[in-house]
């Protein structure tokens, strides 16, 4: 073991030594520290925390941590993404507050402050003041303009449902909030890259027949050209290379997983570099919003790909990664001369810690943990499974299984909310407290979850109380013949389209579920066409008929209000009075339906809550209910 992994073996243990056993309370808090960063002289860090119910920006002296300023949230804002501009300067995006903290909406303002609170000022959107008129325009960072400590670039765009408003690029003054137009784009809902002397060359954006179409610039003032052709697809345009000669992307278009691929400007020509067979790449690992180094994969654990391996960062990051033996990192930040960093480590059983790692010295200091009052060394681990569906599709899932336990098992299913996002492998509050109380817990991607290529997500549209709740089933087959779970003793339990999962799995399969808890669920499909915020979107729609189809016949015959006679599961109904997105009516009428046909449920509902709870005391009656209706229908 080398110096810099033997220390940071022993400053691990020392953290995960200094603990006690994990309680329901433990699992029922918001995490505390979110997203640090470090200035570029190295002398302040800033922190998202999470206090007192909101959420705020804090800034501190590096080196005695003492706090300097606290940007505070109100009722209905909040700090949210943020970047350093310069040594003193903070641009913060602005999250405006919808209910649930998982409802916050950014509506492109921007508000800019100091360190020590001086100078603070929206400094664009619709409520920026003092004379600039920048109602009705979103804005959005595109580059913080390394050795210009006045401007930043961002992307400008009509706050408009008019699909041939063209965004532009501006460059924007951190301290007044006047404006510069640099360039408009040729296509609407576009989005550009920039080079490594910050002037914008290439452009990607979906025109109104769905072609992917790109374009690049030759230089600074030069017009926009075609590149390549028109394709079906997708395109993520990532980072420039070192000389400015190339462009790095993510692309598909035969509906697979995307592949990293590099692009010549000049001949056009492609190279791929790498390409999943099973995942799209998560994300892009970078420390600012250019410098773009590597991608994340997730097919069972989560891996790294990097775009330069000579690349110094790049070489700390592998570094860290397998001396914090597999978890997630992110280098959030770092100095302008590269000789501190901020990383970030979270895992199965760590919640997050940030580290301020020293490059020249290979020294890491803990600065802090996400979630301090978690007990890393009694949590479970989550170990990946694959299975194959009859008719051919790959399922990526996880499994935890209570520490010291392995056979005959009490088990919940867990399916995830969405249909459309996926389940990684990760720290899960809801998962670790099922298996602090004994319980094994069972995730899968079914199909309809993103993050497997086009085709897999397209094999979700129209199917979900059909196909997507048979991959579930599957999955729960699995736990069982594999001697996880004790068949007499399973449950399924989910959150917002996992919350309609439990339902119509305890439906399909009435004799296989002992119980089902539904947590902001929809339960009436042709509702989620009228009822909620969907319908208000301006995409609302297109996407209701494009995944559930507009027969209201199949609609009804995959909803779980018309079909309890089937149920033999006692359920579990958890919802928020204040639900933007599945109606407290989804409930409602679900819970007449229980009671028409004299079927056994219990109900808790809480008002001002919205599409899954956010007030902790909330939070944890929640949690405290759910465990003890586990317990009295399956136990642990």
């Amino acid at each position: 073991m080398n110096l810099f992994n033997k220390y940071l073996f022993i400053l691990c243990t020392f953290f995960l030594s200094c603990t006690q056993a994990a309680t329901v309370e433990d699992f029922s808090r918001h995490n505390k520290f979110h997203n640090v960063k470090i200035s570029p002289d190295g002398k302040h860090l800033a922190a998202l925390v999470d206090a007192g119910g909101g959420r705020k920006l804090i800034f501190l002296d590096t080196e005695t941590n003492e706090i300097t300023y606290s940007l505070n949230g109100g009722k209905k804002d909040q700090p949210g993404d943020y970047y350093w501009v310069n040594n003193e300067r903070v641009i913060v995006q602005v999250q405006q507050l919808r209910g649930a903290l998982e409802q916050s909406l950014n509506f492109g303002e921007l508000f800019a402050v100091n360190f020590d609170g001086r100078k603070a000022k929206m400094i664009y959107g619709y409520r920026a003041k003092k004379g600039i008129t920048l109602s009705g325009h979103a804005g959005f960072l595109i580059d913080t303009l390394t050795g210009d400590d006045k401007h930043v670039l961002i992307r400008k765009q009509l706050l408009s449902r008019s699909t041939d408003t063209l965004p532009q690029v501006v460059k924007l003054n951190v301290y007044n909030g006047r404006e510069r137009r640099i360039t408009t784009s040729p296509i609407p809902y576009s989005r550009f890259l920039i080079d490594n002397n910050s002037v914008p060359r290439f452009v990607a954006g979906v025109d109104n027949s769905h072609k992917t179409k790109l374009f690049y610039s030759a230089g600074k003032g030069e017009e926009w050209q075609p590149f390549g052709e028109d394709f079906t697809g997708e395109f993520t345009p990532l980072t420039f290379s070192a000389d400015n000669q190339s462009i790095f992307a993510l692309k598909t278009t035969d509906g697979g997983p995307k592949g990293l691929y590099k692009y010549n400007l000049k001949t056009q020509k492609e190279t791929l570099l790498y390409k999943s067979d099973i995942a799209d790449p998560s994300y892009t690992l970078k420390s600012n919003l250019r410098e773009v180094y590597g991608l994340r994969i997730d097919e069972d654990y989560p891996n790294y790909v990097y775009l330069d391996k000579s690349n110094k960062e790049a070489q700390i990051h592998q570094a860290l990664f397998q001396s914090f033996r597999g978890d997630n990192i992110d280098i959030t930040s770092k100095t302008r001369d590269s000789k501190k960093i901020i990383v970030w480590v979270q895992g199965d059983r760590n919640p997050g810690d940030f580290y301020l790692f020293d490059t020249q010295t290979m020294q890491a200091k803990h600065l802090f943990n996400s979630a301090p009052w978690i007990k890393h060394q009694e949590l479970a681990a989550v170990e990946p499974f694959r299975l194959k569906t009859p008719d051919g599709l790959t399922l990526n899932g996880y499994l935890t299984l209570p520490k010291g336990k392995d056979k005959k098992l009490p088990t919940v299913i867990l399916p995830h909310g969405g249909p459309h996002v996926r389940d990684y492998w990760r720290y899960h509050r809801e998962v670790q407290m099922l298996a602090n109380a004994g319980y094994a817990v069972v995730q899968v991607n079914f199909r309809g979850s993103t993050g497997y290529g086009e085709k897999f997500e397209h094999a979700g549209y129209g199917q979900w109380g059909e196909k997507i709740q048979d991959d579930i089933l599957l999955a729960t087959q699995y736990a069982i013949s594999q001697g996880i779970a004790d068949a007499d003793k399973v449950c399924i339990f989910g959150g917002s389209f996992g919350g309609y999962s439990a339902l119509q799995s305890a439906i399909k399969s009435p004799d296989l579920f002992k119980c089902a808890i539904g947590y902001a669920g929809v339960y009436d499909l042709p509702m989620l066409f009228e009822e909620g915020d969907i319908p208000t979107l301006k995409w609302g729609e297109a996407y209701l008929n494009k995944t559930l189809g507009t027969d209201i016949a199949r609609q009804k015959a995959q909803s779980p209000v018309y079909h309890v006679d089937k149920l033999k599961a006692p359920v579990l109904l958890i919802h928020g009075e204040d639900d933007l997105r599945a109606k407290i009516d989804h409930a409602e009428k679900l819970k007449a339906a229980l009671e028409k046909h004299n079927h056994p449920f219990e109900w808790f509902v809480r008002d001002k809550e919205g599409h899954g709870f956010y007030n902790e005391d909330n939070i944890l009656a929640a949690n405290k209910k759910i465990l003890a209706f586990l317990n009295k229908h399956i136990g642990s």
